[in-house]
Formats: structure tokens, sequence, C-alpha cells
């Protein structure tokens, strides 16, 4: 086996001891597409991390002319499958100038919104994904996944009493860890990827579990329903209600349909209204920066008028 560092998530199907024969296979087929689907969207991740960080490779450049651009490299995904249980892994390795710490913050949000499009795809297929993401070390070989990080992902992937993906409470100190060590350093911006990080792809919750509650963070899967219902004119929770309608509820499971549904309802009161305020300022803020942009590029074409002909002749 090889050792790893990196990210790992794992997730778990509600539900699916319940199911007949023939559920059990139509589960199997629609897991099937998911996945299919998950290797689908990979790529599409991967280009939504090149371009963000093109521009940051650009910065470099102007900044430090003559000297290489740090290099980051979107990590390949490495899978398993058990049953009712997916298990994912990014690989994360230093590279260039950038430490392991660093790649880790720089690649964190792009798996989170893989993950959150990972729950969304399993809602619409009629799957209710409950999980966790954690980070550290692992080894793996073909389908075998053993280590540290697997086994917290796979302690806390059953604990919550929802559906829905959690980070272990290690992975969350690891990360304020490396908030607050790496932007001392200077590394990273405390600024930028904090508001990528909360409420957006994450956001603190006191998550019900099979035994009591405790605050962990937990991803915003809620938020592409809100944005679709915003942009349509209808409620994102009748949009979620739609996907659940067909979902049978075994005696003793209600509460995680119950949990789920109220942390929706608490991240549209709590959270979606301060997210659009902060997207509507920053879209404003770009459009502003790009035409103050484009004013300077028409002034810098514009011919010199004659009066500044006529005092540079003079000069002359």
């Amino acid at each position: 086996m090889e050792p790893r560092f990196g990210i790992v998530a794992m997730l778990d199907a509600l539900g699916v001891s319940n199911y007949s024969t023939q559920a059990a296979i139509d589960f199997s087929e629609q897991r099937n597409e998911l996945i299919k689907n998950l290797e689908e969207q990979a790529p599409n991740t991967e280009k939504l991390f090149d371009a963000i960080y093109t521009q940051e490779i650009i910065d470099q450049i102007i900044s430090n002319p003559g000297c290489p651009p740090k290099k980051n490299i979107f990590p390949k995904i490495e899978k398993a499958v058990f049953g009712d249980t997916i298990i994912l892994c990014w690989p994360i390795t230093p590279e260039s100038e950038t430490s392991r710490e660093v790649k880790t913050w720089k690649v964190f949000p792009y798996i989170a919104i893989l993950l959150r499009n990972i729950i969304i795809s399993g809602l619409e297929r009629g799957i209710l994904f409950r999980g966790s993401i954690s980070i550290g070390e692992y080894a793996c070989e073909e389908n075998t996944f053993l280590g540290p990080a697997i086994t917290d992902a796979y302690a806390w992937s059953e604990e919550a009493d929802w559906f829905g993906v959690i980070l272990t409470p290690h992975c969350q100190i690891y990360l304020t860890y490396l908030l607050e060590n790496e932007a001392e350093k200077e590394t990273i911006s405390k600024v930028e990827p904090t508001m990528k990080f909360e409420n957006a792809l994450c956001v603190k919750y006191c998550v019900p579990l099979h035994q009591g509650s405790k605050e962990l963070f937990a991803l915003s899967w809620p938020l592409p329903f809100l944005n679709t219902g915003h942009g349509s004119g209808k409620s994102g929770l009748v949009l979620l209600a739609n996907l659940l309608l067909n979902k049978s509820i075994p005696k003793g499971t209600e509460s995680k349909y119950e949990n789920s549904i109220n942390f929706f309802k608490w991240f549209e009161k709590e959270k979606y209204s301060e997210l659009r305020d902060k997207f509507e300022k920053s879209r404003l803020s770009h459009l502003e920066k790009m035409a103050q942009i484009r004013a300077q590029m028409e002034r810098d074409r514009t011919p010199k008028s004659c009066e500044q002909r006529t005092s540079k002749e003079s000069n002359d």
C-alpha cells in the first residue's frame, strides 16, 4: 500500500438496509449513474480551480517579473465503493514553492463544491447522503483504503441524525490551524479564503447527532436550492420537498428528515440573505473595477488633443 496525505470524504446512502431486492437493484443503478456523473464533474472542478488560479499566476508574474510563478495542480480523485458507502480521496502533494498546507487550503473549497453537488445529484436520484470530511494521512491500494483519515471520516460519517455532510472535529481544527498559521506567514489571505469557506461552502451549526448535538461545520447544501428558487420565484424548500415526496420514511427514521429540513430553514433565515448581499456587493465591486480598467484602456487609446500636440511641438 502507498502512503498518502489528503482530503477524505465518506458518504453513506440512507435507508438502503430497508430496500426490497428490486429497490436495491434500482439503487445500484442510480448510484452507478451518480458516480459516472461525479467523474464527469471532476474535470469541471479542476477547470474552475485552474481558472481562478490563472489570475493568481498573472499577479505573481506582475509582482515578481523574472521569477517562475507558483504552480498549483488539482489532485486527481481516488474512490472506492462498498455497498451503500462511497469513499473519495484527494491526495495532496506540495509543488514548486507551494507547501502541502497551503495547497490543502487552496484545494478544499473546490472539493466542498464538488461534494455539495454530489448531495444535490443524490437527492435528484432519490439517494440521501450522510457523510463526513477528514484531512490527514491514509494508505491505499486499488479499492482498499486504510489509515487515520479514513478512520476519522468513518467514525463521524454516520453520527449525524440527518442527511448532509459534516467536517469532522479533526478536519475543523486542521483548517483553523491553516488559516491562523499560514495567514500569519502571509502565505494565504485571511479575507478571501474565509469568505469562500464560511457560509457559502460550510457553515457552523449545532448538528443533531444520534446522542445529543455538537457544533460542527456542515456543507451548505441548501444554497443551490435557494439560488434556483430565487431565480425562478419559487420556494427553495418546495423544490427540496418535491424531491423527497417519493421517498418512504420508515418508522424511526423521521427525525433524519425533520432535522435536515430544520437545517434548510435555518440556513435560509440566518445565512442566505447575508450571502446574497455579499455576492451583490462583490459583483458590483467587480463591475466597477472592470469599468475603471476599460476607461483607462480607452484613455490610453484616445489620440492626444490638438492643444496637447501644439504644446508638445512648441516645446520641441
